[in-house]
């Protein structure tokens, strides 16, 4: 697997530090950043420390979920400037956009990722969300992997609740689809506890300390690390359509099915099991009770969890449930370790008005 760097840095002084070293062989950078967000979080005030004094090409003209035509024109651009460094510095829509870019372009430079949020974990995976006329495409390959990411706490430091809660659960979800996935191997087990223990009650707090965003932004890597061995499985599968058509954004999504999914995975039967080893897997559905602290009905527990931190169901939203059922392409959830079809899928999609 691809080598990566990463550095976390407690104060600005460090950030500066690791910064500077990074730039020391760089001439020309392509920066991608978001937009107002790039100055509130402090990152501009930072990182335009190092820019004022290389030539440097700033790329923030596209959307959240990433789209094939603003990839188009990143890639034109690198192609006119040339870049020897790529920074992407935002949440993961911006991750993904700089690794789309460097990929497509084809430009063998280096890619340093900083997160602006702690959730989506994106600076650590070789993939990428591109949507193409609409339509949801994961694109993959191990050179899309950052070979750089600092992680630096005080950027998260000013996101609101409801981001918290969008980007922290979709970092939750990560880690327990990627602890039941029939590819868990036992490291990405090892960074999917951690991350679990970490995310589930501090995502309950209605303020966090400044420790605990520095602990939720360890623990959002670590899911995202897990999920570059497994890849994800159905909540995530089901989620683009609902963000695509409907607006939610990505985490929130993800929240809306998982409380039917995590009944239906803890309370799998060996007859619908796809997995090596069901007895295996029967303690590690027990050992995710734990974690979880889930009674005796997962549903209403893990739904109640959602709402409490805001990502429940909005009856004021247009929803189709017939659009959301049809969008998904069966082929994503091939990683699930109970079968998956049709009927499930509409159940999931139903159990989200309930």
């Amino acid at each position: 697997m691809k080598h990566q760097l990463i550095e976390f840095c407690k104060d600005k002084e460090d950030f500066r530090n690791v910064f500077s070293s990074v730039m020391k062989n760089a001439s020309r950078l392509l920066l991608l950043h978001g937009h107002r967000s790039y100055q509130s979080c402090g990152a501009k005030y930072l990182v335009n420390e190092f820019t004022d004094v290389i030539e440097t090409v700033e790329f923030e003209d596209f959307t959240e979920n990433p789209k094939k035509e603003d990839v188009d024109r990143g890639v034109a651009l690198c192609g006119r400037f040339k870049p020897d460094m790529f920074v992407a510095v935002g949440g993961g829509s911006v991750m993904d956009m700089a690794k789309l870019v460097r990929y497509y372009s084809s430009i063998e430079a280096p890619l340093l990722a900083i997160p602006t949020t702690a959730g989506t974990g994106a600076e650590s995976t070789q993939f990428a969300v591109c949507y193409i006329d609409g339509v949801k495409h994961s694109i993959s390959a191990p050179s899309m992997l950052p070979e750089l990411v600092i992680l630096y706490p005080p950027f998260t430091y000013n996101n609101s609740r409801y981001l918290t809660s969008c980007t922290g659960f979709d970092a939750l979800a990560q880690a327990i689809e990627a602890f039941w996935n029939i590819n868990a191997t036992a490291e990405s087990d090892e960074f999917a506890v951690s991350a679990i223990k970490t995310i589930y009650p501090l995502l309950g707090k209605e303020d966090l300390l400044p420790e605990e965003r520095a602990m939720m932004l360890a623990a959002a890597n670590e899911a995202g690390k897990a999920i570059n061995i497994t890849r994800t499985t159905v909540p995530h599968a089901l989620s683009y359509t609902l963000t695509s058509k409907y607006g939610y954004p990505h985490g929130h999504a993800v929240a809306l099915t998982f409380p039917f999914f995590l009944k239906y995975y803890l309370e799998g039967s060996i007859e619908l099991f796809r997995g090596r080893d069901f007895d295996q897997y029967v303690e590690k559905m027990y050992m995710l009770r734990q974690l979880l602290n889930i009674g005796t009905n997962p549903f209403l527990a893990m739904k109640s969890y959602i709402n409490t931190i805001g990502l429940g169901f909005d009856d004021d939203r247009d929803f189709d449930d017939i659009v959301v059922i049809n969008g998904i392409n069966l082929e994503r959830a091939k990683n699930s370790p109970m079968v998956i079809d049709m009927d499930v899928i509409t159940n999931a999609v139903q159990s989200i008005r309930e």
